[in-house]
């Protein structure tokens, strides 16, 4: 036997035989084969379309969630913005009833001073006409010389220096 001979008979049936197998296997193998891949194509193609409506919808849940975002930074810096109003008003509430107080304490005082510096006048008059009255009685009752004169004179005068300045 050689192996490096032809022969065409074994050719001949080598041929045949891969025909038959090729269409046993394309009856039998190929259709499912096929449908297998098709079917697995189909997956893919499937498990991509997903893909791409999840990242979609992710990006709109982002994109959602970013103008949240922005108008809850709007809302705070509104809310702060507010406070610092309602602050600056009731700080200058205060400062107005502060002035108001103050002013008011003012009015009371310069009263109170108006009226104690009248009652020390009122005072200052009254023993002044009392040194006075006493003084005249005096003079009534001295003789009535220049010297005498002078001496109870000063002496009243004296008596009213003492008295506490106004």
């Amino acid at each position: 036997m050689d192996l490096l001979a032809i022969n065409p008979g074994l050719i001949i049936w080598t041929i045949v035989t891969f025909i038959v197998l090729m269409v046993v296997l394309r009856l039998v193998a190929w259709k499912p084969l096929l449908a297998m891949l098709d079917e697995r194509e189909k997956t893919i193609h499937d498990s991509l379309e997903q893909a791409r409506k999840a990242r979609e919808e992710a990006e709109t849940i982002m994109a959602q969630h970013r103008e949240m975002i922005g108008k809850a930074r709007q809302e705070m810096a509104a809310i702060i913005e507010k406070a610092q109003r309602d602050a600056e008003a009731r700080r200058a509430d205060i400062l107005a009833r502060a002035h108001k107080e103050a002013e008011e304490k003012a009015k009371q005082f310069t009263a109170e001073l108006e009226r104690q510096q009248r009652a020390a006048l009122r005072q200052v008059r009254e023993e002044a006409v009392d040194l006075v009255v006493a003084a005249a009685s005096r003079l009534v009752q001295a003789e009535l010389n220049e010297d005498r004169h002078r001496k109870l004179a000063s002496g009243a005068l004296e008596e009213i220096g003492k008295l506490p300045p106004q």
